[in-house]
């Protein structure tokens, strides 16, 4: 037998040990480390929103609790996409399908950007509401969406960006206005290169100064709202208007400050919250409910994202009645059946359906 056969036999073990070793190190680099096209929605937090609203006049909270619920929103590596296609509390979702073509620093800016005018909304449907006197300034208007051709953006405008006047002129005091400055400014304007209409923006928490280049799609009168006007000229989608909402006597004033949260769901906790302060006595009467939902100024209460995730977190942080917009009822419904929670689940469509709910389950404990 040749001696050299077994120290054959003894490098091909050897190869075959490293080869097994350097797979398996792969494997688990792609399972625990490579960047992946998915986010995960998982159950977030319930938490009071009393400490968030506060009243200028300083009135004490009540002793129930009005709980803010939102989801989390995580970039799992290969391992976690895969206990999550088998957890009936998440949910596994493209990037694409989330961002679209915003980058995630993007995205969360527009959420804060959401937020912001979901609080003033808020704040104006609890005015509304009780018949407390108040006035609305614009602040800026926010540029949420622009147009895009080729997945290349047109103009130099930009998500996110925040209008505050032409260059040199009086700040904007509502999309009507802004439609019409703008307007007027292209119209006085001839076309050579020296006439161009400059806007002044904020991006990014830095004022600055950018050249409008209006969409070549808008001819004078040509669009039906001020909106639409406004939006093609800036060679936008959709953007929103930041507003504050302040009531005319000063103790009746109120601030929301909901830290890191983004998105326009707590709208409708934020109203409920506001009227407590607003009013004499215990809203809640000492129970724990949960609400989510958009709110419009006028009470109305839209559709929200990550239901399940939220029945889930209401539940576990002990709320016993849940609040949420007529649309999600079903599947809101559903999972409080699956995780066999004693919660009681609401629908509603207005904040006045939402109030008769919290006083038909005060009158029934």
């Amino acid at each position: 037998m040749d001696g050299r056969e077994p120290m054959r036999r003894g490098l091909s073990a050897v190869r075959r040990i490293l080869l097994t070793a350097a797979i398996t190190a792969l494997v688990m680099w792609g399972l625990l480390y490579a960047p992946t096209p998915y986010l995960v929605y998982e159950p977030g937090i319930a938490v009071p929103v009393e400490p968030m609203i506060t009243l200028e006049s300083g009135v004490p909270v009540d002793g129930g609790q009005f709980l803010l619920t939102a989801v989390k929103l995580i970039e799992p590596n290969f391992l976690g996409v895969l206990k999550a296609t088998v957890d009936r509390d998440r949910n596994v979702y493209q990037k694409s399908a989330v961002f679209g073509h915003y980058t995630k620093e993007q995205y969360a800016e527009r959420l804060t950007v959401i937020m912001e005018g979901s609080q003033n909304d808020a704040v104006e449907a609890a005015y509304r509401y009780l018949k407390v006197p108040y006035e609305v300034k614009t602040q800026a208007i926010v540029i949420t969406d622009i147009i895009r051709v080729a997945e290349q953006p047109v103009g130099k405008l930009r998500a996110g960006d925040k209008l505050l006047r032409l260059q040199g002129g009086e700040s904007f005091r509502s999309v009507e206005d802004a439609a019409d400055q703008v307007i007027e400014a292209m119209e006085n304007k001839g076309s050579g290169a020296s006439d161009s209409v400059f806007i002044e923006i904020e991006r990014g928490g830095k004022q600055m100064i950018v050249e409008l280049e209006p969409s070549a799609t808008y001819t004078g009168g040509a669009a039906d709202s001020d909106e639409k006007r406004l939006a093609l000229l800036l060679s936008a989608k959709s953007f929103v208007e930041l507003r504050t909402v302040e009531a005319t006597h000063k103790e009746q004033r109120l601030t929301i400050s909901a830290g890191e949260i983004g998105g326009p769901s707590a709208g409708l906790v934020f109203t409920l919250g506001a009227i407590d302060l607003l009013t004499e006595g215990d809203l809640t009467q000492g129970a724990r409910i949960a609400a989510t939902g958009t709110i419009s100024p006028e009470g109305k209460v839209g559709a929200i994202g990550g239901i399940k995730q939220k029945v889930v977190s209401t539940s576990e942080e002990g709320a016993k009645l849940f609040l949420v917009p007529k649309s999600n009822e079903r599947d809101a419904l559903s999972k409080a059946k699956s995780i066999k929670t004693d919660m009681k689940i609401v629908g509603v469509d207005t904040l006045q359906e939402a109030l008769d709910a919290i006083a038909a389950f005060a009158s029934n404990r």
